[in-house]
Formats: C-alpha cells, structure tokens, sequence
C-alpha cells in the first residue's frame, strides 16, 4: 500500500516535470518574432538561437546520464529544476544576443536533462507489467507541453507583457521541485517478470557499446525524421498547398492533441502485448503513411487526417523505444546509456534538416520528405532486425 502510494506521487511528479520541459523548450517559438522586432536580431541571429537548444540537448543528454550515477535521481532533479526557473527568471530580464544565446543553450541542456531524468526514473520504478504505460503518460504529458508552450505563450502575450509566459513556468518549476524535494527514490530489483525480453547482462560497460549504437542509430533515424518535418512541413503547406498560418497552427496542434489521448492507451497495449519492438515498428509505418498522405493529397481533410496518424505514430514509437530500453538495459548502466541514447539522437535534429534543405534547393519541395521516408524506412529495419535476434535469443534452447 505504502509503495502504490509512493508510485502515484512520483508518477504525478514525473508527468507534470516533463510537461514543464515541453512547454519552456516550446513556448519561445511564437516569441521570436518579437525578440527580433524588440532586439533587432537578425535572421541570422535568429537562427543560432534557435539551434543552440538542439545543441544544448545534443551536449547534456549523455552528461544528465551520468551525474544521475553519481548523484542520484533525486539531487540530479533539483539540479535541473534549479537550472530551469534561473533560466526563466533571466529570460525577460536579458537584452543583449549573447545573454540570450547563453540561455538558450541552458534551455536546451535542462530540456534534455529532464527528459533523462523523467524517463529513467519512470523506468527505474516500473516493470515490464506497467513500464509501456507509465512511459504512455510521459509521452502524453510530452505531447501536452507541445501544445500548451506555443499556446500559453501567444495567448499570453497577445494581453501581457513579454515576461509573463516566463514566470508563469517558473511557478509551474517551483512547485516541481517542492514536489521532488519530498520524494523517495526506491530502487527495486528487476523482476522475473521482466525477461520476456532479455536483459543484457554485461561484465562492463563497454560491452553496451554495440546496443547503444544501434539504438542510437534508430533514435537518430526517427529525430531526424521529426527534425525535417518541424523545419520545412510550414514551407511546404504555405507554398505547395497554400495554407494560412492558422491553417497551419492547427496541422501542429492535431499532431500534439493525437499524441496526448493516444499514448497512455498505445502503452498499455505495449504492456500487454510484451512486444515493444513490434509497436515501435507499428508507429514508424503510421509516421510513412503520414507523410504519404500529405504528399500525395492537398485536401485539408486528408492531410488533417494524416497528422493525426502521425500523432498516434510517434506515440507508439516513444513509448515502446523507452520501455524497450527499460526492459533491456541493466539498472546500473540505464540512466547512462538512456542518456547516450538521447544525446547521440540530437545530432539528427541538428544535421538532418540541413541536409534536406540543400536537397530541397537543389530538386524540390517535396524532397525533403522523400528523404524522410527513407531516413524512417531505415529504422524500421533496424528495428526488425533486432525484434528478429531478440527473439531468437528467446528461443534458443538451454544448454
């Protein structure tokens, strides 16, 4: 009883800290044009504040992993929860580019850090009975602070100041950390239950170096994948299907509401299913068709359509890849190699829309997401080729 009741707090927690993470790392997108208007940033400027949050996540994720050995959960959390209100007490006080630029880097190094932080205790305190579910309402929780950030801030802004949306997260970060400053951080050993997919059991670390590579391949497949689409789906709706901004908006906002009803339910099937590989597979496909949809047909309906699919997709996707690496990764190395995982898979967010806006200078606008199609097919044969090995470990007799 007295553990059910430790889950439900900490599972609480986790979910409103990574809806915090989502929403700040979100909420500044509809507040450039005003940084740039208020600041006279220019275009250029505008950019490298927008990319040194993808190079923060790319710096911190593999750093978070390891200070959560060192430290703990619980201290690591405060950390981050520290890191994040000064981050957004400074942001409406800032004035020159480099502040920004500095802070805008912190940005994306808490981001990260709590997404490291969220997802290895999620997995650390669940079981294979629950883990995709518990990893379901992290993800809703994601798709939620997607929404709201953007929301929040613009709707905000449009009536108050520039510093309100600030502020309005820092509450949200302080009542964070009042909440993991009196949480409990049990450590509970794997179960049997867990070896419907077996852990690896390595003598050192360095004998995780061959999963973690594979694993961050996928991870870099699908990020960059979600990369290119944030980065040119507007031109493409503005320019080849001739959408208005609010047209577009709402494309964005199906994705998140699709993703936030549908990954709690995704993860349960995960839990009882026992094949997150398969799911992940499963989400993959949905992202394809969703791509397919939109390229294919210009119809509003059709490409409303399609987003939603693709919310579904991604849900699947995030919450069977997490609980996998719960469920396969040893406890002593998880929030490490969770971390690796996370930071190596930013490097496709930071790389892989340039290269697809060179493609796109060079053939066209639907290039881009052609070489998304290949980018996600690729990954899903990574994923297939280790569901197949994964199974026949499983069934290769005891000697």
């Amino acid at each position: 009883m007295v553990r059910h009741l430790y889950l439900n707090r900490n599972i609480a927690c986790m979910i409103v800290i990574s809806l915090i993470a989502n929403m700040s790392g979100s909420m500044i997108l509809p507040l450039f044009a005003i940084y740039v208007e208020q600041f006279g940033i220019s275009t250029l400027g505008m950019s490298i504040l927008f990319s040194l949050f993808y190079v923060g996540r790319f710096l911190g994720g593999g750093m978070a992993g390891r200070i959560y050995e060192k430290i703990g959960a619980k201290r690591l959390g405060l950390s981050l929860l520290i890191a994040e209100i000064a981050c957004m007490l400074l942001f409406p006080i800032a004035t020159s580019f480099i502040i920004l630029s500095i802070l805008r880097l912190l940005q994306g190094l808490v981001a990260i850090g709590l997404t490291v932080f969220v997802r290895v205790t999620i997995n650390h305190m669940s079981t294979a009975e629950n883990r995709g579910t518990l990893n379901g309402y992290i993800s809703s929780s994601e798709g939620a602070g997607m929404i709201l950030g953007p929301l929040m801030s613009g709707a905000i802004v449009s009536y108050f100041s520039l510093s309100i949306p600030f502020y309005f997260v820092a509450i949200f970060s302080c009542i964070s950390f009042v909440a993991v400053s009196r949480m409990t951080f049990l450590s509970s050993p794997l179960k049997p239950q867990e070896q419907h997919s077996p852990p690896l059991k390595p003598k050192g670390k360095t004998m995780l170096t061959k999963p973690l590579l594979v694993y961050s391949t996928v991870h870099f497949l699908e990020m960059s994948a979600f990369a290119i689409f944030l980065t040119y789906f507007s031109v493409y709706a503005t320019y080849k299907l001739h959408w208005s901004p609010a047209e577009i908006s709402l494309a964005f906002t199906i994705i998140g509401i699709s993703t936030f009803i549908s990954a709690p339910f995704i993860g349960k099937i995960s839990d009882l299913l026992k094949d997150r590989l398969m799911l992940c597979i499963i989400g993959l496909l949905l992202i394809m068709v969703e791509i397919i949809l939109f390229l294919w047909f210009t119809e509003p309906w059709i490409v409303y359509l399609a987003m939603f699919i693709g919310g579904i997709g991604g849900a699947s996707y995030l919450d069977s890849f997490y609980s996998q690496l719960g469920d396969v990764i040893p406890e002593e190395n998880r929030s490490s190699f969770i971390g690796n995982v996370v930071s190596l898979s930013e490097l496709g967010a930071i790389v892989s829309p340039i290269i697809a806006g060179a493609l796109m200078e060079r053939f066209s606008i639907n290039t881009p997401f052609y070489y998304n199609l290949i980018l996600v097919l690729i990954a899903i044969v990574i994923q297939y080729v280790i569901r197949f090995k994964s199974k026949s470990i499983r069934k290769r007799p005891i000697a």
